[in-house]
């Protein structure tokens, strides 16, 4: 795996806390496949992601029309604009994680889904890039990091694909979300080699989850006794159970 940098992306401090929020039934499958799974951006729920909009659009044809051009000559302008920007959605394949110092109540109850028991995974954004890069995967891609930017409108000139990518609405600005992308084009994709994975649905990326995982913080609405289930786990991956940390939001 190689980590890629453009001058579109905002690649926040090194240092900087990133979280992962997740049932018990992920953190068992995180465990056991030693992988970050990337699904497929057609997958997302929120389906203005990934995706030029529509206003975005509309304000390149009136630019075009502006400047004298009607007919097939601006439809074939509109079109050409619209393929040279668009980020071929069914293409990109995410890991999404939170930028914050501390935990967030709202993104527990989200990413729980109405379950108890789970767990917060706390890194820093180098550590989370060097436990790709290490992690040894068997069909290596290239992948960004980057910040989303949450805006209402895109105009023309923030019409650049990666910026695209890693845009989304004001409505979920709570999220702080730091994006892990890959591009799984034929540039993409190590030459000889046939891609394990269904690419419409995604891709387990593996990763080194010492050095991923620095805290792991217990749900703070998970039944009696689950803490110990956790430690016992780590212990099981052969992570030290002393990563294991009590939320600190106290909340019934």
């Amino acid at each position: 795996m190689k980590a890629l940098q453009d001058p579109h992306l905002e690649t926040p401090h090194g240092n900087a806390a990133v979280w992962r929020y997740m049932a018990q039934w992920k953190l068992e499958k995180l465990l056991q496949d030693r992988a970050l799974f990337f699904p497929n951006a057609s997958r997302l729920s929120d389906q203005y992601e990934v995706s030029i909009p529509a206003s975005t659009l509309k304000a390149k044809r009136d630019e075009l029309a502006a400047s004298g051009l009607q007919g097939q000559s601006l439809e074939a302008a509109l079109a050409a604009f619209h393929w040279e920007c668009n980020p071929l959605k069914e293409q990109v394949l995410v890991n999404c994680w939170s930028l914050s110092a501390h935990e967030s109540y709202a993104l527990w109850k989200i990413y729980l889904g109405g379950e108890r028991n789970g767990v917060a995974i706390r890194s820093t954004v180098s550590s989370l890039r060097r436990a790709l890069l290490q992690g040894d995967d068997d069909y290596p891609q290239d992948f960004y990091l980057a910040k989303v930017q949450y805006r209402r409108h895109l105009t023309v000139a923030q019409t650049e694909r990666l910026a695209v990518i890693t845009t989304k609405k004001p409505f979920y600005d709570f999220e702080k979300e730091l994006r892990l992308f890959i591009l799984d084009g034929q540039d993409n994709r190590p030459k000889g080699q046939h891609a394990p994975f269904d690419a419409s649905q995604g891709r387990n990326v593996r990763i080194d989850l010492p050095l991923l995982i620095q805290q792991v913080y217990v749900s703070p609405f998970a039944d009696p006794g689950y803490a110990e289930q956790v430690s016992q786990r780590l212990h099981e991956a052969g992570l030290n159970p002393l990563l294991l940390r009590q939320s600190e939001i106290r909340d019934r």
